[in-house]
């Protein structure tokens, strides 16, 4: 089994959801992340709009999906067609191995727990 983390653009993060639901996955967690990379930092209006400043980091989505070995190259390439531009900094995607799983609910084990 692999854990797949995407780091994403926030505004690609439904595209990538649409694109991952066509895969029939067990489930999906995201949550909101802060980054820094080679895409510059947005500038933001202070106050009453008299000022910008630049955030000190880059507002992104990180997906995280617990797959088996046979469905990692699907994933991976369905989130790299829904959010990818071609632009260097985009975001990352990491792969690692995971030793078990075991659901809450059903108290199943490996696999079977996806």
């Amino acid at each position: 089994m692999k854990r797949i983390e995407a780091v994403v653009s926030r505004a690609r993060l439904e595209r990538a959801f649409a694109a991952l639901k066509e895969l029939d996955l067990g489930g999906i967690t995201y949550f909101e992340s802060k980054g820094m990379g080679e895409i510059p930092r947005q500038k933001v209006h202070s106050g009453r709009g008299t000022g910008t400043f630049t955030l000190e980091f880059n507002i992104n989505s990180t997906i995280v999906v617990v797959v088996s070995d046979s469905m990692v190259n699907k994933v991976v390439d369905k989130i790299l067609e829904s959010t990818s531009s071609g632009v260097k900094g985009e975001g990352k995607i990491f792969v690692s191995s995971i030793d078990d799983v075991v659901d809450v609910g059903t108290k199943k084990r490996g696999e079977a727990a996806l």
